[in-house]
């Protein structure tokens, strides 16, 4: 198998395991390559996998080695050997990315698309769902899949869906008055602009300042593929 390996260079630990990884995987015969790999191995945490995302480094099935907090991450730093040769033989799930339209560019999240408040003020805010316009203030919203429906989008109040759902959750953070409610969604685009300045994040990543009346549009990305195990219905 051609594996490629992503590591966090801020991590010293992730530089370790990475350089005893690869090593033990081409004695047990597969290859290490920086281009088509039939699966990418992601080192340092949930965190990691979403930035080899970001950076459209991920190819074939993806497989994470983080800490006991990672959800995300399959396997442990401290039990990765005994583990990742049956697990790369394992099968795998389908999981919906979303992917996000501004300033003519284009984005992909595995986790959510947030629009916040720069500081400690309200913002107003227009946001289309389902060709429907529903106005509120707020300290923003979360577009989130699947996957991070149990982060940030349920923290904020939103549903924990199935990692293999194929559904949207908007999730509206501290609405004024609770003018607007959480919605899930099958499909379509959703538009997002704001009556002043806003930050937009994706994944965790802060990726821009947006201005005022800028919009962001996001919808059903493509569908990446995960090996089972923590997060996706054990280990």
């Amino acid at each position: 198998m051609k594996i490629k390996v992503f590591n966090n260079p801020l991590k010293s630990w992730s530089a370790e395991v990475s350089g005893e990884l690869k090593s033990y995987l081409r004695l047990k015969g597969h290859s290490i390559v920086q281009k088509g790999a039939d699966a990418t191995v992601c080192i340092g945490g949930d965190g990691t996998i979403l930035y080899a995302n970001y950076r459209g480094r991920l190819e074939g099935s993806i497989l994470g080695i983080g800490s006991r907090r990672s959800y995300i991450c399959q396997l442990r730093r401290d039990e990765w050997k005994k583990k990742i040769l049956k697990k790369l033989k394992d099968r795998t799930i389908d999981v919906l990315t979303l992917d996000v339209f501004v300033a003519k560019r284009k984005l992909s999240a595995i986790n959510d698309v947030v629009v916040h408040t720069p500081d400690y003020r309200v913002i107003n805010m227009e946001v289309f769902v389902d060709k429907k316009k529903n106005e509120f203030s707020g300290d923003g919203i979360i577009i989130s899949s699947a996957v991070g429906s149990t982060s940030y989008a349920y923290s904020a109040g939103g549903k924990k869906l199935k990692p293999t759902d194929r559904r949207i959750e908007v999730v509206p953070i501290a609405p004024y008055r609770r003018k607007f409610s959480s919605k899930i969604l099958k499909g379509g685009m959703i538009s997002i602009a704001c009556n002043r300045d806003s930050a937009l994040i994706i994944d965790g990543i802060y990726i821009m300042k947006l201005k005022k009346g800028e919009k962001v549009k996001v919808k059903k990305g493509n569908i990446l593929k995960f090996y089972r195990g923590v997060g996706f219905y054990g280990r």
